[in-house]
This record gives C-alpha cells, sequence and structure tokens, in this order.
C-alpha cells in the first residue's frame, strides 16, 4: 500500500542554483560579465513572458550584443539606464523560472545570475507540496540543484505583503494589470512621460485602445480599492478628519 506524505503545514525555503544554457539571462551574465537581477515577470497576451531584470556591471549596449543570438529573446530593450545600473525588459519564450513555477505553490523571492550561474530562492506556502515544486524546476531545468531546504514558519513576509496587495488587486483582470504594470515600468505614468502608449501596447502585443482601456480601468479600480467607502462608511457613519 502507498502511503502519501501529507502536506506541510509550515512555510518552506527553496535555494537553486542552475547553470541551464536555455535560459538567455544567464548565458548572458557570463557573456557580458555583468549580475542580472530579477525584478518582475508577466504573462503577455501571445504566450510569452515579459521579463523585467536589473543589470549591474556591463553597459545596456552590451547586454543587448550578449542576447541577441540567443533563440528565447523575441525582444529586448533598455527601460531605463542609471549611473551604476540598468533596467531591462526582455521578451522571452520558455525555459524560464519564472513559467516553471508559475502554476506551483512557490513564489520566487529572489533570482539573479552571475559568471553563467543563477542562484534562485523560492518560498512554498504553508500547505503547498514542496516535492511538486522541486521536481517541476528538475523537470524542466536538468542542471537545477536544490541547494538548501529550510522551514520557515506558518507565515511569510514576502506572502503576506502579497496578501495585502492581491486585496488591492482583486477586481482587475489580468491584462488589466499588466497594462498597469507595464506603464508604471515603462514610466508612462511619469512626469513627464518616458514612453508613450503605442510604445506599450507594443510592450504587451496589443493595439493602442486597448491597452489604454486595459489601463485606466485597472487603474480606476486600484484607486476605488484604495480611496473608495470603507465598510464603516457604508454603514453610514461618518468620519471627522478635522482637528
Amino acid at each position: 500500500m502507498t502511503r502519501h506524505q501529507p502536506p506541510q503545514s509550515e512555510a518552506v525555503e527553496l535555494v537553486f542554483s542552475l547553470r541551464d544554457e536555455r535560459c538567455f539571462f544567464i548565458v548572458a551574465s557570463e557573456r557580458a560579465g555583468c549580475e542580472f537581477v530579477g525584478e518582475r515577470a508577466v504573462h503577455r497576451s501571445d504566450g510569452n513572458m515579459l521579463e523585467f531584470f536589473t543589470v549591474r556591471g556591463a553597459a545596456p549596449e552590451t547586454v543587448l550584443d550578449a542576447v541577441a543570438d540567443r533563440p528565447s529573446v523575441l525582444d529586448a530593450r533598455v527601460v531605463s539606464d542609471h549611473e551604476d545600473t540598468a533596467l531591462m525588459e526582455f521578451v522571452v519564450t520558455e525555459p524560464c523560472m519564472a513559467a516553471t513555477l508559475a502554476t506551483t505553490d512557490a513564489v520566487i523571492r529572489e533570482i539573479r545570475a552571475e559568471d553563467g550561474e543563477a542562484r534562485v530562492v523560492a518560498d512554498v506556502s504553508p500547505h503547498g507540496d514542496v516535492r511538486e515544486v522541486v521536481n517541476r524546476v528538475f523537470d524542466r531545468h536538468g542542471d537545477a540543484h536544490l541547494l538548501s531546504k529550510r522551514t520557515l514558519g506558518d507565515t511569510l513576509p514576502g506572502l503576506s505583503n502579497m496578501s495585502q496587495k492581491e486585496h488591492l488587486m482583486a477586481g482587475l483582470t489580468d491584462k488589466q494589470l499588466t497594462a498597469v504594470e507595464v506603464a508604471t515600468r515603462e514610466g508612462y505614468l511619469s512626469w513627464p512621460r518616458e514612453s508613450t502608449a503605442a510604445e506599450c501596447a507594443a510592450v504587451m502585443d496589443v493595439s493602442q485602445p486597448t491597452f489604454s482601456q486595459h489601463l485606466w480601468t485597472g487603474l480606476e479600480k486600484l484607486l476605488r480599492s484604495l480611496f473608495g467607502p470603507d465598510e464603516e462608511e457604508s454603514k453610514g457613519t461618518m468620519v471627522n478628519d478635522i482637528t
């Protein structure tokens, strides 16, 4: 008789290392002699991933040259360039760790690559299936190694913060959330604007009117969740801010 292992009741931290040459940022970190630090990954409407990385230690032009021949990179551009770092975006196909863990109980807390090797820290939520997460990584990234596994407790600050964000974003569709994310990253919401609606739409692979519709609808929902009437006000309780 097969005995099933019960799910753990505490959060678990998993730390992986990998040198998967199919992951563009791992190869580019060695070619360009720089460090890649993952910031955010979102799904595009065409099924590809839009990934943002902070790059340290190399000029953006050097990084662009380093990924020019990578088959998984469909597009790459510089979002912002500072003295020591640059924020860059990449439209990529699988394999990538963000896509690997997207359908599991794990949340990526940290991902960085340097000298052709990546280090990924992922937190598995309480009652999540740690074995499934590990097997998923090993199946998709054959050279991955599990460096450490440790119990964190029944709550995680990262997951707690995520819960708060999810509460604010609960009413947004995936496309609305992506539009807000892209508009923020691309500087469309900055003053003066650093990009146009058409450029943001191209990043999302949608038309400009579609991007604008998703963006402003999403922003309205976010602002209503922040400034809308709370439970007490909805019951008729007056809030007096006069001091």
